[in-house]
């Protein structure tokens, strides 16, 4: 009988289950797709991947307490799986859901399996393909004592960081495992549209060439800028089109796509009211990227724009201090909704999982992770002497790769947006006091004074 079973044969539960049984692990595999399992049997060994040919085949192939990883579309085909799976199920084993599911789904399906005794782990994973192959990086939420029953399986295939660490630990109780990955993900969005943006500055202001960009972005990722993000972005960027001899980025059409978790963390960043504005952009970003209006009669003109001799410096140290921001809001939400959900997360341990194996993977975030050690999972990343010295340093450049930007109309959202934030959250004079009175004056919400406790409001109707 096999140690552990893999539902799903695409490229990612296929990659995950070759890397199960390399690091010794006997695995079954099962899918409903019949082409999916004609090719497992086709390309590999019984002893390498046992295929099995039905929902019970595959749950009675393994040993108990049976451990199963899910690797498929999030959603319903999870729970029509789940579905499957139950009635031929003991008290005891253990589901692992390895998509990337709402968390509140997650909450569901864990609260329902519960009560039937079987144990529901929730688990974000990170690193793509060759991620789940080579060794990714991963967040499991759900009870921790089936945690602690998978956590020897979990910690052999998973990548390492520099001290050696497995990049995989207990994230915290129902959905949480998968709250972190769809935070992951956001972060990602934000670092990725970051660099779409200093790509078309540096393309358009200083009329560089792809390769140009690429040997620039290539001598930054031996910096703070040094991520897994970057380092593709240079391939990327030399990647030549085998169909046209082009530059393969000139032939791809500029409508960004997306699958939702960024939408799922704007979301829930509403209802905890986390200001995740760099995140944010960089979702809206996609949304505009499909509705550019390109046969108007309206003439965009643009102003001449005067580049400073040390523009690349200055757009580099831009990049480093946005970046951050993008990772700060990310993990100031996780802080919140940490306290409104009960999880206790550890900031320290999910930033040293994030060291290795996943794609928001940075020197910037071995940073992160060293500040949270020592302020703990409380702490307030935005009041660190670390970013306190990259204010200092790069506040003036980001504000004129902004402006420059802006007076040669090259958008800038999410660049715009870390400046902005900045200049907010330092801001001891916003005019909310004005709002506040807005909303007192339309609808009687009241405002509290500077001069006096206590919560008041005004008669701004006195002839009624």
């Amino acid at each position: 009988m096999q140690q552990v079973g893999v539902i799903g044969m695409a490229v990612m539960g296929k990659n995950l289950a070759l890397n199960l049984n390399r690091h010794g692990y006997s695995v079954s595999v099962f899918s409903i797709s019949k082409q999916e399992m004609k090719t497992i049997s086709e390309k590999y060994q019984k002893k390498t991947l046992v295929p099995t040919s039905s929902w019970q085949d595959f749950v009675n192939s393994l040993k108990r307490p049976r451990k199963i990883i899910i690797m498929i579309k999030a959603g319903a085909p999870v729970d029509q799986t789940i579905n499957c799976l139950k009635p031929l199920l003991n008290k005891g084993d253990i589901l692992i859901d390895g998509g990337n599911s709402w968390f509140q789904d997650t909450n569901r399906r864990f609260n329902s399996l519960n009560k039937l005794g079987i144990a529901f782990i929730g688990m974000g994973i990170s690193g793509g393909e060759q991620g789940a192959l080579a060794g990714p990086s991963m967040m499991p939420g759900g009870q921790q004592a089936a945690y602690e029953q998978v956590a020897p399986m979990l910690k052999a295939i998973a990548a390492r960081n520099n001290q050696g660490y497995p990049c995989v630990n207990y994230i915290g109780p129902e959905g949480a495992g998968h709250y972190v990955k769809m935070v992951h993900n956001g972060i990602e969005y934000g670092i990725m549209q970051l660099l779409c943006e200093v790509y078309d500055i540096l393309r358009t202001l200083l009329k560089l060439n792809n390769s140009e960009v690429a040997k620039i972005f290539s001598g930054w990722n031996h910096t703070d800028l040094e991520s897994y993000l970057l380092e593709i972005t240079v391939k990327i960027l030399c990647k030549k089109d085998q169909q046209t001899g082009q530059d393969l980025i000139d032939v791809i059409l500029n409508q960004a796509e997306y699958k939702g978790t960024g939408n799922w963390m704007l979301e829930d960043a509403v209802n905890l009211g986390a200001p995740i504005t760099v995140i944010a952009e960089s979702v809206f970003a996609r949304f505009i990227s499909g509705q550019v209006i390109s046969n108007s009669d309206f003439k965009y003109k643009n102003s001449s724009t005067r580049v400073p001799n040390n523009f690349i410096n200055i757009v580099q140290n831009s990049l480093i201090l946005a970046q951050f921001i993008s990772y700060g809001q990310g993990l100031q939400q996780l802080q919140l909704a940490s306290d409104r959900y009960h999880w206790h997360l550890d900031l320290a341990s999910i930033t040293q999982i994030w060291e290795n194996g996943c794609i928001v993977r940075s020197s910037m975030l071995t940073k992160i992770q060293e500040i949270y050690s020592t302020i703990g999972s409380r702490g307030n990343l935005f009041t660190s002497s670390y970013f306190g010295e990259l204010i200092t340093h790069y506040i003036l450049d980001l504000r004129q790769t902004v402006m420059i930007a802006q007076s040669a109309a090259i958008p800038t959202p999410a660049l715009s947006a870390a400046l902005n934030y900045l200049e907010s959250i330092f801001n001891t004079k916003l005019p909310a006091n004005l709002l506040q009175a807005q909303r007192d004056y339309f609808g009687a919400h009241s405002y509290k004074r500077l001069d006096r406790k206590g919560i008041f409001h005004t008669n701004w109707y006195p002839e009624m």
